[in-house]
């Protein structure tokens, strides 16, 4: 067994987003073998602002038939059709706050965003759980796509090119 780092940069755009807005359309990358393991997600956001209480999904696709989850800034609003063509194969989840509320940005100039569970608690805690995924490309292809939806919150992402995703992987 093997592991990696793949860092994905997307384009965003500067401004508040609200729940259910697009916060990047899909950006291809590659991994290191046909199929992967996806221990843990984490994200950098530099000069981010008002990303308290914030939880975003990073949805995974095979294809790239459609490029757009919608308008960026706006509202999600990719047909089912086009959706269903992408080849959805699961969702991470990105939060800078703790199931209990407890807020773990520390860093004043870097917003720093941590793995989280969907909506599942582990036994007698507080903490959301990751739910790993399998990432794998259509036919043998190391190529996927990801892109990014705003669940809560009202995270400024303050610049274009200021997001960092870091998928660790196992393969």
């Amino acid at each position: 067994m093997a592991f990696d780092i793949i860092t994905i940069e997307p384009t965003t755009v500067d401004g508040a987003h609200a729940a259910g807005d697009v916060f990047f359309n899909l950006t291809s990358f590659q991994i290191p073998a046909r199929a992967c393991k996806l221990l843990s997600i984490h994200m950098e956001v530099a000069n981010g602002a008002g990303e308290d209480d914030t939880k975003l999904g990073i949805l995974f696709f095979k294809k790239n038939t459609q490029v757009t989850l919608g308008t960026l800034d706006a509202t999600a609003n990719i047909a089912h059709a086009d959706f269903t063509s992408n080849q959805y194969i699961g969702q991470s989840f990105l939060t800078l706050s703790d199931a209990g509320g407890l807020d773990n940005d520390i860093i004043d100039t870097t917003a720093l965003y941590y793995p989280s569970g969907s909506s599942q608690k582990a036994a007698n805690s507080s903490e959301n759980l990751f739910i790993p995924l399998i990432l794998k490309g259509d036919s043998g292809s190391t190529d996927l796509f990801a892109g990014g939806v705003v669940h809560a919150g009202a995270p400024d992402f303050d610049g274009t090119a200021n997001v960092k995703i870091h998928l660790h992987v196992e393969y």
